[in-house]
């Protein structure tokens, strides 16, 4: 058999492509920077070719470097998932370590109200939280950097199971003073109105303008706003209207925002896990949602 590269080697690999140096790689990694060094070039060596460009004056992976680490860090999570299988055996379904992740549009509002049951219930569980946009927490979860991720969806996660918890309406959100009636607010009344949403790259401006048929060039693009407290309080200053997601709603009421819902079908969005399919622990992440859920 021919010889391959270990996993300590691509472990040294996958620490330089994250810190960007060989000593940063070598303290993450709890070994000298020798060893580090030798260790990569020992893989250059099983491979026949060079990761690492040398020439660069930055540290830069080679083509070949780039693929070895894309399928390095796959084998890495593998490799964890084995020995966390073995270790989650003789355990609580829900203890020990639990990389989580949730997007910025509901960590706020559900975070605060679950976590404290989880923490009761779990005196065990050894709860690592991580808050970004969609596309980053996937990337981290098929790199074997998260276990779970609290997401929105309607959202494509190709090798991944996703496990929906809960539906929740959108309603428009008005500014203060606004003369509010009791009927829905109709397509033609909001695409009439200046619209506030979030910058590209959150998913609940994807699914606002598709739940309610609109196209991009409907929102504001003077105001693209990073949050949904920020939307609120541009919304509460008269810089035009939104679209809220359920568990906003209070917040924006505290704004002194109108509330008002949209007629039927009510545009709506989906909240759930995620996780890679067929990971061992499954039934500790439905067993976590089902605390999420009732909230």
């Amino acid at each position: 058999m021919s010889p391959v590269p270990t996993l300590k080697q691509l472990s040294y690999l996958a620490a330089l492509a994250e810190t960007g140096s060989f000593s940063a790689a070598a303290a993450q990694c709890c070994v000298t920077q020798s060893t580090l060094s030798a260790g990569i070039a020992a893989m250059e060596e099983v491979l026949g070719q060079k990761i690492i460009d040398r020439s660069a004056r930055i540290l830069k992976l080679t083509p070949l470097g780039l693929a070895t680490l894309e399928d390095g860090r796959r084998m890495l999570a593998m490799a964890r998932q084995i020995a966390e299988r073995a270790q989650a055996s003789c355990r609580m379904p829900l203890a020990g370590s639990f990389r989580f992740g949730v997007i910025p549009t509901i960590a706020p509002y559900l975070l605060p109200r679950f976590l404290p049951e989880v923490q009761a219930r779990f005196p065990d569980l050894d709860l690592h939280l991580e808050e970004d946009l969609t596309d980053r927490l996937l990337a981290r979860i098929d790199e074997g950097g998260l276990d779970c991720a609290l997401l929105a969806f309607p959202y494509e996660t190709p090798g991944l199971e996703q496990h929906v918890l809960f539906t929740e309406s959108f309603f428009a959100a008005l500014p203060p003073e606004t003369l509010c009636a009791d009927t829905p607010m109709t397509l033609e009344e909001l695409g009439a109105q200046n619209l506030l949403l979030l910058e590209d790259g959150h998913c609940l401006r994807t699914h606002a303008l598709e739940a309610c048929k609109l196209a991009s060039e409907k929102a504001s693009g003077n105001f693209r706003a990073a949050s949904l407290p920020t939307l609120i309080a541009l919304v509460r200053d008269r810089y035009g209207m939104t679209l809220l997601p359920e568990m906003a709603l209070d917040d924006a009421r505290r704004a002194g925002l109108c509330i008002r819902p949209l007629e039927a079908p009510v545009p709506s969005r989906q909240v759930g896990l995620v996780w890679r399919r067929n990971h061992y622990n499954r039934a500790a992440f439905i067993c976590f949602g089902d605390v999420i859920s009732r909230y």
